[in-house]
């Protein structure tokens, strides 16, 4: 009997590269959102640092100074935030697409082995019989010959 065959395994290939498409596009889209998130957290390093650096004995130039620093670092934590929270949506969506990428992988995947499994059963009962067959015949040359 030849090797088992599936007529659908073309599409099942198919599918698995979909499947990792997805998967490659979900770890692009995680790593963006991590940086954006080690952005945010650098920034709030700086505003905490520039805070402390106020104190008594700075004078009003230096204070200004401080203070349009702080503004611009609370403005680029609200835009870090923006890009933060879109970076989510992308990475919600990505992780749809690569679960339904997997699903529909999966479900050709258990198919291809049940088919496998009919298959398999099918030829080592034919395999059986031919040997039934061999043996019998064996049996049927040595009575014969007797």
């Amino acid at each position: 009997m030849k090797r088992f065959a599936w007529s659908l395994d073309r599409l099942l290939s198919l599918r698995e590269f979909r499947e990792k498409e997805a998967e490659i596009a979900l770890g692009r889209v995680i790593s963006a959102r991590d940086l954006l998130q080690a952005e945010l957290e650098e920034t709030a390093r700086k505003r905490i640092r520039s805070a402390r650096a106020r104190g008594p004995g700075s004078s009003v130039n230096e204070l200004l100074s401080i203070e349009n620093y702080i503004r611009r670092l609370d403005a680029e934590r609200d835009r870090l935030l923006e890009e933060l929270a879109a970076a989510e949506l992308e990475v919600e969506r990505k992780r749809d697409a690569y679960v339904e990428a997997s699903r529909e992988r999966n479900v050709l995947t258990r198919l291809r082995e049940k088919k496998e499994t009919e298959w398999r059963k099918k030829y080592l009962a034919e395999e059986a019989n031919g040997l039934d067959d061999i043996a019998s015949s064996h049996d049927r040359i040595l009575k014969s010959g007797r």
